[in-house]
């Protein structure tokens, strides 16, 4: 990035509508499959138990045009040799769940950026046999395609909660996955134009699934700094017969 585009961008900071989160309510999140709340900071995406799927999404759009941090930790159960299968963090432009299983929830949605915490190994997805972390894009799950080949990290199934800070900087157009304190991985390319088709407005979410091997799959929110998306209404997965019966009620 040169340096006249640099001195641009940080003169608009300021005018930013970027908004600091340290403890979300999770109302603000929409729970789709068996996702629960644990407490008022900490979800069950799945429990431990087989051919199950979960999703939760914020219902705000960010804006990729700014800066944005997550902080949370993850729990992916303790089941080691019997678990399966992870989460993926979604962001997308419109807002949808993708298919199961393997799939984690992300595969199938295009356009879309995925970062995968898997702990099984699937070998026609080309996973190693190790819990590892990639970044994929539009709702492709194997490794032969994924923007960032899968990163090896220590055990993640191990009952312990497992700190995860994601942070986007747009004038750097850098993307850093920290965890466990360490950063683990990065993707260096401009999302909004190669993997957003210039859509700088995205909604996020987490979704997780299991297979014939299963695990709880827990997530606790600590903190969300972020732009607001304009234009953008507040997400709502419901169907659209769900929706007029909804509507139907308040009448």
């Amino acid at each position: 990035m040169n340096k006249l585009k640099i001195f641009l961008l940080l003169l608009l900071i300021p005018f930013l509508s970027t908004s600091t989160i340290a403890q979300l309510n999770l109302v603000d999140f929409e729970l789709g499959g068996s996702a629960s709340k644990l407490s008022e900071q900490c979800i069950r995406l799945v429990p431990d138990r087989q051919y199950d799927s979960g999703s939760a999404w914020y219902k705000k759009a960010i804006d990729l045009n700014a800066p944005f941090e997550m902080e949370v930790c993850l729990v992916l159960g303790s089941n080691d040799e019997e678990g399966a299968d992870g989460i993926v963090f979604v962001f997308t432009p419109f807002a949808r769940t993708g298919f199961w299983g393997e799939g984690m929830g992300f595969a199938g949605i295009r356009p879309s950026l995925g970062i995968e915490f898997d702990t099984y190994q699937n070998y026609h997805l080309g996973d190693p046999a190790e819990d590892h972390i990639s970044i994929m894009a539009n709702g492709e799950t194997h490794h032969a395609v994924s923007l960032v080949k899968p990163i090896t990290v220590p055990n993640l199934e191990n009952g312990e909660r497992h700190p995860l800070r994601i942070v986007w900087d747009p004038y750097e157009q850098l993307l850093n996955i920290y965890l466990d304190g360490e950063l683990r991985t990065s993707y260096n390319k401009d999302l909004v134009t190669e993997i957003f088709q210039g859509n700088s407005g995205v909604y996020w979410g987490i979704t997780s699934a299991t297979g014939r091997l299963s695990n709880n799959h827990d997530i606790c929110i600590k903190k969300l700094q972020f732009a607001a998306a304009d234009g953008l209404p507040t997400l709502d997965l419901r169907s659209p017969k769900e929706l007029m019966a909804k509507k139907e009620e308040k009448e």
